[in-house]
């Protein structure tokens, strides 16, 4: 009889003291990041099976998970439950908020629910901080020139060297590809400059056709020669036409008397 009557009593100021306290710590501040996720473990001295996750004032409409399950999840928010044994281990009731923005910023209660003794509760503050603005490197692209071979198979090396392996950029699929759009542009050069070859030589015939047409569709001038020759040709034909005329000509009749 003694002995329950020191179990009521140690119970009895247990639960008096749970009243006030019912926890480790009075009151919890953590911190997140902007987009991130944020996870706080409220510590109790004894178990109970209804826990509870709500925002201040805890009103009907502030409560964010009530259950007597072990896990549980709404939403964005869930709740993870470890139960101890006092005074050896703690009770630890894990609330988890995921994908934090600016309006989850404020001041939270976690805490255990009991029927017959006094239910405990812990306070939590979450602050929200801004996500940090990574800065991007500015990347400028360079005309492709014959060096880029070599640039890229040197870095390739490098790069394999500070992971601690080497291995040859020929060797890996992604060497070969490399070096076939390497090729590439070089190929498209040759054929281009065959292109352009050929071009100028078809430029070439054709001019040389068309000069050679234009010049024998142009008519022959005579040589000076050639009209020399004809001028004299000429002077003595009318000569001889002159001479012939003389001859032709009736000599005058003499008149004799008779």
């Amino acid at each position: 009889m003694d002995v329950r009557q020191t179990l009521i009593c140690f119970f009895f100021f247990t639960a008096l003291r749970g009243r006030n306290t019912g926890l480790i710590n009075a009151e919890i501040i953590s911190t997140g990041t902007e987009g991130g996720n944020i996870t706080v473990g409220c510590k109790f001295n004894f178990s109970a099976r209804k826990k509870i996750f709500c925002k201040e004032p805890c009103e009907e409409g502030d409560i964010l998970i009530e259950t007597e399950d072990v896990t549980a999840q709404s939403g964005r928010y869930s709740i993870t439950y470890t139960e101890g044994a006092y005074p050896v281990r703690s009770t630890v009731l894990y609330v988890s908020i995921t994908k934090l923005t600016k309006s989850d910023a404020g001041k939270y209660r976690c805490g255990l629910h009991r029927y017959l003794t006094p239910s405990s509760y812990q306070d939590i503050e979450i602050r929200v901080e801004e996500a940090p603005i990574s800065s991007k490197p500015n990347v400028t692209l360079k005309p492709l020139s014959a060096s880029v071979p070599s640039a890229s198979t040197q870095t390739t090396t490098q790069l394999s060297s500070s992971t601690g392996s080497y291995t040859p950029s020929s060797a890996s699929p992604e060497g070969t590809q490399q070096s076939q759009r390497e090729q590439t542009p070089a190929a498209a050069t040759g054929v281009l400059l065959y292109v352009r070859l050929t071009l100028v030589i078809m430029i070439i015939v054709l001019s040389t056709a068309v000069l050679i047409i234009c010049r024998k569709s142009e008519p022959k001038k005579p040589s000076v020669e050639a009209v020399y020759a004809n001028i004299t040709e000429a002077n003595r034909v009318s000569e001889e036409i002159r001479e012939e005329d003389e001859e032709s000509r009736t000599p005058p009749l003499e008149m004799s008397a008779v």
